[in-house]
């Protein structure tokens, strides 16, 4: 294959990326209140650890992060914390942030029973989630850990030299 071939082909991919992240940060909120963002994370966990165990932690040094990073890290700590209220009652859930050169990190895990009961529709809002992360060019994973519980991972850019 040519050199040619190969830069289209690349072009064509990257192009396709850009479409979708640009949409979605153009997709408006259309939940009523304040934007999601992690500055409001206290009050989140806050509001899920009266009825459950959340304990949160924080590596590497919080920066601001574009709106649409900022905002679908939010969602998926909020998916991932209504998922284990749901699905893991009163199990304890830890929520982890690692900020680093390159973008931010978050885990969120329960140490419930493992996935969601069959027939439940704990896969839309995950799949919604996954649909966020990967709009702006990150990763995202879910599913049971081993010896139980559940895992939900997702990788979101963020480079120092454009977060603010």
């Amino acid at each position: 294959m040519g050199r040619f071939a190969r830069w289209r082909r690349m072009v064509r991919a990257q192009g396709h990326r850009l479409r979708w992240a640009l949409r979605g940060a153009e997709e408006p909120d259309t939940s009523a209140g304040p934007a999601p963002s992690l500055n409001r994370l206290g009050a989140l966990v806050e509001g899920f650890a009266a009825g459950q165990p959340v304990h949160w932690t924080l590596a590497g040094q919080p920066r601001p992060l574009p709106g649409a990073v900022d905002a679908t890290a939010y969602r998926i700590i909020e998916e991932s914390l209504t998922n284990a209220h749901r699905h893991a009652p009163g199990a304890p859930v830890a929520v982890r942030l690692r900020y680093d050169a390159t973008g931010i990190t978050i885990e969120v895990r329960d140490d419930g029973a493992g996935a969601a009961p069959p027939g439940g529709d704990a896969g839309r809002g995950l799949t919604a989630v996954r649909r966020r992360a990967e709009r702006i060019g990150g990763t995202f994973s879910a599913g049971p850990r081993p010896g139980g519980g559940f895992l939900v991972r997702a990788v979101l850019p963020a480079p120092e030299e454009v977060a603010e």
